[in-house]
């Protein structure tokens, strides 16, 4: 008899542990479950306007990024862009969320990767790749800053 009642005391604080940490859950899939209804109607919105779904578990949805569908349907878009900037005057618009963020940025005056990468939250990977279209595009420009290479925007003053 003793025995049993050691085993019973021995088991009922990890009882009391295991609905604690059962309460502690459950409160915080309570306090999570607004955020997973936003998550769900985010992503029916991007849907919505033909950007694609974010994978399961990704930290920050690439909204830049059109689903193969969208794209699809926007190439006569795009090709009729390309015709109407060779003879448009000025720098050609800037394409994606991140590529406005760049010119947004840069017409404030020239930055540097690093300045940009911090103006506008983004990754140096993906802003070289980004950078690298306008450039193609000549929507921006190279320049030089405090003998470091910077950015900037087609006519503008290094500042």
């Amino acid at each position: 008899m003793a025995r049993q009642a050691q085993r019973r005391a021995a088991t009922k604080p990890s009882t009391d542990l295991l609905d604690r940490i059962g309460a502690e859950i459950e409160l915080r899939l309570d306090q999570l479950r607004p955020a997973v209804k936003e998550r769900e109607q985010l992503i029916e919105a991007a849907a919505a306007l033909g950007l694609e779904a974010p994978a399961e578990g990704a930290a920050v949805p690439d909204l830049g990024r059109r689903s193969s569908r969208a794209a699809a349907a926007s190439r006569p878009a795009r090709a009729s862009a390309r015709r109407r900037k060779s003879g448009a005057r000025g720098a050609p618009s800037p394409r994606g969320a991140t590529q406005q963020a760049i010119v947004a940025a840069l017409e404030h005056g020239s930055h540097t990767l690093a300045e940009l990468a911090l103006v506008t939250a983004q990754g140096a990977p993906r802003l070289r790749r980004h950078l690298a279209a306008l450039l193609e595009r000549g929507a921006v420009t190279r320049a030089r800053r405090d003998g470091r290479r910077a950015y900037a925007l087609p006519g503008a003053e290094s500042s």
